[in-house]
């Protein structure tokens, strides 16, 4: 039984009880889990907005590995991502970030590098200006190089550590990714968030790369779902339009 301080994000959370909140987190010192944050909901609660979905947090809790559910006493929110809860084409983009992150990475399994991807990625988005559509395409490309499931290069994982392998499905990958797509992707994977700022993106192609490397990780690890986030983009759309 650890006491623990880390950063985390905020992946997904629901109502618990009369004002308490079950939470899901992206953390760095202990990677994803799920945690209750009793008595949030009350109107004198000192952490009522903390916990909101997509926020960068700071946590301390007990971490009890008998536990399916952390309990979490104390936290503070660093940023809430204001420019990108602001604008509708952002928050979508940052639902898929959270939503990619949650869906394939398991419990506890610790990634720092996933974390800091995750970090640049949410904040260059927050500060982004009308050129942000590649933000989403840089991010998978550099996680499935990360987690070793890059579709350009197929590689079984460990699966004693990881709890998977990959699925040999090059020819069904590769169908997805023609020259054009690869150098586009090559000449992305070289690059930071940051320097996104600059670079004049195709956004249909983006979106073509994009659409293939959902298919891939559907298909190579069977773990990766569509469903909530285009239901959740689906609601802010009929919303946004009305």
């Amino acid at each position: 039984m650890n006491t623990l301080k880390t950063d985390a994000f905020i992946l997904s959370g629901f109502k618990y009880g009369d004002s308490s909140k079950i939470i899901t987190l992206f953390s760095e010192e202990v990677g994803k889990f799920s945690a209750i944050v009793k008595g949030v909901r009350n109107n004198k609660s000192k952490l009522g907005g903390v916990f909101e979905n997509m926020n960068h947090v700071n946590v301390i809790f007990t971490k009890k590995d008998n536990r399916d559910l952390q309990f979490i006493p104390s936290a503070e929110c660093i940023s809430s991502f204001s420019g990108i809860k602001s604008e509708f084409d952002k928050l979508m983009i940052a639902y898929k970030l959270v939503e990619l992150t949650s869906k394939m990475m398991y419990e506890y399994d610790v990634s720092k590098e996933v974390f800091y991807l995750l970090r640049h990625a949410l904040y260059s988005l927050n500060s982004a200006g009308n050129n942000f559509s590649a933000i989403m395409l840089l991010y998978q490309i550099k996680f499935s190089i990360i987690q070793g499931i890059d579709p350009l290069n197929i590689q079984s994982r460990n699966s004693d550590v990881n709890n998977f392998v990959i699925k040999d499905n090059s020819n069904k990958s590769n169908m997805f990714f023609d020259n054009k797509k690869r150098n586009y992707i090559d000449k992305l994977s070289s690059m930071t968030f940051e320097e996104l700022n600059s670079f004049e993106a195709d956004s249909e192609l983006v979106k073509q790369i994009q659409n293939a490397y959902e298919y891939h990780f559907m298909t190579s690890i069977g773990k990766y779902g569509f469903s909530k986030s285009n239901q959740i983009i689906d609601e802010l759309n009929n919303k946004h339009y009305k």
